[in-house]
């Protein structure tokens, strides 16, 4: 008995649905690795970047490479978007650019990370969403957790920065154990 002390009442969530939009020469996909939130493992979500282009393209972003630290935040709009739910990935940890204490305690230098993505390479990332981090439920938008941008790519062609802001919805359903 002693070792559901804790569990009951406790809400665990699942990811229902993740679609991501953008119109740029870096293509995204998200895939549901595993749904559900629970107290025995996260929800985790697999994100990838793409280069669509028939040349490299040079990303740029600061923590980890490619997306950097991101975010589920209720809005888009950074004045309204406030701290979000942190997508944590060990990496963090291992990263000497990400000062990563816990989920809750975390900092990010300002040391751009630059590599490039050749014609038609695909890079994935896996994020795990925790229960016990998740702030609302509904629709979430991800994006960068110090900087809205998920990443900053630059093409052959274009010799500035472009922000890579695509919009990414994920929707998340809650369930009390009880």
């Amino acid at each position: 008995m002693v070792s559901l002390t804790g569990c009951l009442g406790a809400t665990e969530y699942t990811i229902t649905d993740v679609n991501a939009e953008t119109t740029t020469p870096l293509g995204i996909s998200i895939e549901i690795v595993e749904p559900n939130a629970v107290i025995e493992h996260p929800a985790q979500m697999a994100f990838s970047v793409t280069n669509k282009q028939e040349s490299p393209i040079e990303i740029r972003n600061t923590g980890i490479w490619p997306f950097g630290l991101l975010e589920l935040v209720p809005s888009l709009d950074t004045q309204d978007g406030g701290s979000g739910t942190i997508l944590w990935t060990d990496r963090y940890e291992e990263s000497r650019y990400v000062d990563a204490e816990s989920r809750q305690s975390y900092g990010v230098e300002s040391t751009p990370l630059v590599r490039t993505l050749d014609a038609g390479e695909t890079v994935t990332e896996t994020y795990d969403v925790h229960g016990s981090d998740i702030i609302e439920t509904g629709t979430m938008y991800v994006r960068g957790r110090f900087e809205p941008p998920i990443l900053e790519y630059t093409t052959e062609e274009n010799e500035e920065w472009d922000s890579f802001s695509p919009e990414i919805t994920v929707k998340l359903g809650e369930q009390s154990l009880i």
